[in-house]
């Protein structure tokens, strides 16, 4: 699939070039790259940048699986159908969202992945004044402006008809569903995207130094610029409405976040430790079976998890002190599920986010009320190595 992948790009010698080239690898100790925001780099410009930056990105962080070929392929299929768009896409309105002027601060979820991010997502973008992103404008962050009106509908009409499942959500695949906007950042080859690391997975502990904990202040610049893009982005796109972000590994960037919105709003949501770790163990999984071009051992997973929620809500228990009060509200997962009304009524009374959309909310609860959470049986090994790893997150979030 590699060699069909480089007979694709023959006939475009500026992509194949870059293919090339040497280029710093993602592991750990190697010297941090030189700063090339996707949206101000000239690279991005070339003609078929996507297909050459995936498959040189493939090569440099472990290769791909042989059984995992046929989602290199889609992967590949997708960037090569959809190139027209992408660079037209950049000539009618990059210049546009780079000078949009952001009106209203933007809101962002905090917490560990599986902690109730996405339900909270799918709740509050239910306000009319609120703009986020969605599966479709994740997946397609490099050409949703000339293809949402017509390629969202006709996939949405695919998954209805063939029923198609959002095993990550375990519900019926919806492209308007809420989705992180570090997946857009992946989307449009950005180097600074985590979300690499779950396409990726051995590269993932890295990434999570270098595009979560910041490491190099320089790398921490470069992502800011491309994601404040992906946020203009979304708030032009919606004639200026408030922008809702969710990315897990924010939780962990709130210095860096302050420094480009000073006025922003946090929204942290925490769940009880051990049911996060079995639902993280699944996402995992399901990433593993649909998304990854590699094959990870379960015990790596295991690591992975442990390893992930301690640094990342370590760093979280160390910042949250520099959000000024009436901008940060912590809620519970378990509280959100029991009181969803009297929940998202904290949230708007403290962040003074004006009335909270309570009818929409009502129906929601309503479509959605015949949704069960799955129950784990968690063996007593793990109990103890939870208590152990976690125990400053079973101190300050019991169950």
């Amino acid at each position: 699939m590699v060699a069909t992948g480089l007979i694709l790009l023959l006939p475009y010698p500026l992509p194949l070039v870059m293919l090339i080239a040497p280029n710093p690898v993602i592991v750990a100790g190697s010297p941090a790259p030189l700063r090339c925001d996707v949206m101000t780099c000239t690279m991005h410009k070339i003609p078929f940048y996507p297909v050459a930056f995936l498959i040189k990105t493939a090569l440099q962080n472990g290769g791909i699986s042989p059984k995992k070929i046929h989602i290199l392929l889609l992967y590949l299929i997708r960037y090569l159908l959809l190139e027209p768009f992408r660079l037209v896409e950049i000539h009618i309105y990059q210049k546009k969202i780079t000078a949009h002027k952001i009106k209203q601060p933007p809101i962002f979820i905090l917490g560990h992945w599986r902690s109730g991010t996405s339900h909270l997502q799918n709740i509050l973008r239910l306000d009319p004044g609120i703009s986020t992103s969605t599966i479709f404008r994740s997946i397609f962050a490099d050409n949703y402006y000339l293809t949402e009106s017509w390629l969202k509908r006709a996939l949405n009409f695919l998954c209805s008809t063939l029923k198609i499942r959002y095993s990550i959500q375990r519900t019926t695949m919806d492209m308007d569903l809420p989705a992180e906007l570090d997946l857009a950042l992946c989307a449009i080859c950005s180097k600074h995207s985590y979300s690499w690391g779950h396409i990726l997975p051995k590269s993932f502990a890295t990434r999570v130094d270098r595009q979560i904990l910041f490491e190099d202040d320089q790398i921490a610049d470069s992502w800011l610029e491309d994601y404040d893009y992906m946020i203009r982005k979304l708030s032009y796109r919606s004639g200026g409405r408030r922008v809702l972000v969710k990315s897990p590994g924010d939780t962990a960037r709130i210095s860096h976040i302050r420094r480009k919105y000073p006025e922003a709003k946090f929204i942290f949501i925490h769940r009880d430790p051990v049911s996060v770790y079995h639902s993280s163990e699944y996402l995992w999984e399901t990433i593993q079976r649909h998304l990854s071009l590699h094959e990870i051992q379960k015990t790596e997973i295991q690591d992975l998890i442990l390893n992930t929620y301690q640094r990342l809500l370590s760093r979280y228990l160390k910042q949250r002190n520099e959000i000024p009060n009436e901008q940060l509200v912590e809620i519970c997962h378990r509280d959100l599920q029991q009181d969803p009304l009297r929940e998202i009524r904290k949230i708007y009374s403290k962040l003074e986010l004006g009335t909270p959309p309570e009818k929409e909310l009502a129906h929601f609860l309503a479509a959605t009320e015949s949704y069960k959470h799955t129950h784990y049986s968690t063996p007593p090994e793990l109990k103890a190595k939870l208590a152990a790893r976690w125990s400053f997150a079973f101190e300050e979030w019991p169950a």
